[in-house]
């Protein structure tokens, strides 16, 4: 409703009942009048001096004049509490002309359901002589508007009369209300135990303050990004997920749109249009009038929406989306102050968890020890149901899982560890970290084995340390969370390099007992030498000259003494073949010295001595120029498939090539054998030969192939570049 400028904001004084006779003074600013009082002169007394008279004395026309300019309410009621009177500041506070109250009850401004009521308080507060009582009214637009009156009872030509005075005390009672509110909700951002309670307390004082049918707190997350009701107050129970399904639906709704432009959004009802559209498919059956979203904004960055429902009787304006935007200042600062102490809480936890994972680094002497401590805390920190470190083998595939969180009831019925195939041959194949909200809907997804816990969420980082890939961590099902955040992630990082180190440690450890194992060979090579090998050698060569001896002397070389004396050098030279590979097997630079081929040799004549099969080695005369690497591991390549050969092939023959390729100019050692075959594709648990010697292929830069077939023995071909070659 209109109103006169400034109006509202002018405080009413009681009437002031002091008047002076004579006429009135025809300027009421002379310097000589009393700034408090009418001035009028005196007939009878000299000028300056002052009397006081009565009202009536005044005159019906000045009485008039002063109630007609009076800046308060002023009405006069019958018996039956119709208008008989209302001056011009009365019918401008209650919003009607006086044409339209004269001989109209005064309850016209009244609900009708509160009529009966409303008349015995007026009658009982007009009997019991002037007093303020504050009451709200409801005026023609609808709006409510809260007055503060006082009334008397007097008798008028016989008949009693209702005389009261009023004024709109509505901004000065909002300004009360709005101000408890904001003390209320600033105590409850400073005091209270959770963002929860603090929005909840919010939301019910920005509906009881600003007098709101409904408000609802929608704030950003970006972890997954979306917009998610944290709290409401006055709506229906399912709200959030009316939202949830109009978002997915791609309906235009205002806060989305305050949220983006960083803008005040007021959708009225009567107005219609995409956004009303989309709040009557949310708030279907609300009886809101209007809704008016306020951005939630914090050092630049969106954090949410406040959004509230307007009634018909306390619209959207200027005062109560001022007092929506204060309020949703405050609703910012809680957001944010539950942010920071979150990030702080969880980084304390993590340093924590990290500092666990480095005392068990320093602590613990055994890897798989380590390597459990470290994927329960990663569960832990995560707040996953279940855990998981995989551990690569030579060959790239998975070789021992250790688990968190599953029963051993669980692991049993799951049976087998899994070789790394679907989403684990996923993060295998690309070393890069992994999170999925639902592995059901991942296309490389292969589905779990019979009696697997059902999971979805699932976040996998590789184990990497200075680029080689030791394995993975994975993570699934977060808990009260639909998937794992940035957060978990970056937990989840640090944690594999922690396995990684340990892992990497476990290994120098290994490496550093088999330097000490190799001095240790190298002494015991040096004194086999100088002692056993010298004897079996002198042995050998006694032996021949007691054969010759027994030659000259004429006696039978087939006879009884000559047999035996076979018999003893077949075994010293053997003796000391076998001896001769076995310091060849403990000399540490015995492979520089004599090279690969030569290497080879000697160990097909242990084999041949010692386990009678025939070891053909064909190779070059001269020695291969390779790579002191390269000659290591080529030897233990060729040393591993003998030894299966031995232990497996039951064969009679076997061929050891060392020849160079002609496609690309590397090297090709091939060993063949004449016994039974195998089938290389089905997995061996607990034989690592085949993954030992793929992986020393590999790590020279070439590749491993095996061919087996019943009938027709076993190859084993190991192809390496050129590169690896002197």
């Amino acid at each position: 409703m209109s109103r006169q400028p400034g109006r509202d904001r002018l405080r009413t004084e009681p009437l002031d009942t002091r008047s002076y006779s004579g006429v009135m003074a025809d300027r009421l600013g002379d310097s000589g009048a009393d700034s408090d009082s009418l001035v009028v002169a005196s007939s009878g007394r000299a000028r300056g001096q002052v009397s006081t008279i009565r009202p009536e004395e005044l005159g019906l026309e000045a009485l008039a004049h002063l109630v007609e300019s009076s800046r308060d309410g002023i009405a006069l009621l019958d018996e039956q509490l119709r208008v008989i009177y209302m001056n011009p500041a009365g019918c401008e506070i209650v919003g009607y002309p006086l044409e339209q109250l004269i001989g109209r009850t005064g309850l016209l401004m009244v609900p009708s359901e509160r009529h009966a009521e409303v008349r015995e308080s007026l009658v009982e507060r007009f009997q019991q002589g002037p007093q303020g009582v504050r009451t709200t009214i409801l005026c023609p637009d609808g709006q409510e508007r809260e007055i503060e009156y006082t009334g008397m009872l007097f008798e008028m030509g016989g008949r009693p009369v209702l005389a009261g005075t009023f004024r709109d005390t509505t901004e000065v009672t909002q300004a009360e209300r709005w101000a408890g509110a904001l003390a209320q909700i600033a105590s409850s951002v400073a005091f209270a135990l959770s963002l929860g309670e603090t929005l909840d307390a919010l939301a019910q004082s920005v509906v009881e303050a600003a007098g709101l049918l409904a408000c609802s707190v929608i704030l950003f997350e970006q972890d997954p990004v979306r917009l998610r009701v944290a709290r409401t107050y006055g709506l229906r129970s399912d709200y959030e997920q009316r939202i949830e399904e109009a978002l997915a639906a791609g309906l235009e709704l205002p806060a989305v749109a305050c949220f983006e432009t960083r803008q005040r959004v007021v959708v009225h009802r009567s107005d219609g249009g995409p956004f009303v559209e989309a709040l009557e498919v949310v708030d279907e059956g609300s009886a809101w009038s209007a809704v008016g979203c306020v951005p939630m904004v914090a050092r630049g960055r969106g954090v949410g929406v406040l959004k509230g429902f307007f009634g018909p009787a306390h619209p959207p304006d200027a005062a109560r989306l001022e007092f929506l935007a204060t309020i949703a200042d405050q609703a910012t600062m809680a957001v944010e102050n539950a942010r920071l102490f979150a990030e702080a809480r969880q980084y304390s936890h993590r340093q924590e968890v990290l500092v666990q994972a480095g005392l068990a680094l320093a602590s613990e002497l055994s890897l798989p020890a380590v390597l459990q401590k470290i994927v329960d805390l990663a569960t832990e920190l995560a707040d996953a149901r279940y855990g998981a470190l995989g551990v690569l083998g030579p060959d790239g595939e998975l070789e021992d899982v250790i688990t968190s969180g599953l029963s051993e009831s669980e692991g049993a019925a799951i049976g087998h560890l899994p070789i790394g195939k679907g989403i684990l041959g996923a993060l295998i194949n690309d070393a890069s970290p992994l999170r999925l909200r639902r592995i059901q809907d991942d296309s490389r997804s292969g589905g779990f084995p019979p009696h697997h816990p059902p999971m979805s969420s699932f976040l996998g980082v590789p184990i990497t340390v200075r680029g080689k890939v030791y394995g993975n961590l994975y993570l699934t099902e977060k808990r009260g969370a639909e998937e794992f955040t940035v957060g978990d992630e970056r937990a989840a990082v640090t944690l594999a390099a922690q396995a990684g180190v340990a892992i990497e440690n476990a290994r120098l450890f290994e490496d550093a007992e088999h330097r000490l194992a190799l001095e240790e060979r190298q002494r015991l090579a040096r004194d086999l030498h100088d002692s056993v090998s010298q004897a079996l050698f002198s042995m050998t060569l006694q032996t021949r000259g007691a054969q010759l001896a027994l030659e000259k002397e004429g006696m039978d070389p087939a006879g009884p003494v000559g047999r035996r004396l076979d018999d003893l050098k077949e075994l010293t030279e053997g003796a000391l073949a076998e001896m001769r590979m076995l310091i060849f097997e403990l000399r540490p630079g015995a492979m520089q010295e004599e090279g690969l081929v030569a290497a080879v040799r000697k160990l097909g004549q242990g084999i041949a001595a010692r386990d009678a099969l025939v070891v053909d080695v064909e190779a070059p005369a001269e020695r291969v120029p390779l790579r002191p690497l390269a000659e290591e591991q080529l030897y233990r390549l060729t040393q591993e498939a003998l030894t299966n050969v031995v232990k497996h092939a039951r064969a009679q023959r076997v061929w050891v090539r060392i020849a160079p390729c002609e496609a690309s100019g590397g090297l090709v050692l091939e060993v063949v054998d004449d016994g039974v075959a195998f089938d290389p594709s089905l997995p061996r648990p607990g034989h690592l030969g085949l993954r030992t010697m793929a992986d020393r292929a590999e790590s020279l830069g070439g590749g491993l192939e095996i061919l087996s077939q019943p009938g027709e023995g076993t190859t084993v071909r190991a192809v390496i570049p050129a590169g690896t070659q002197e």
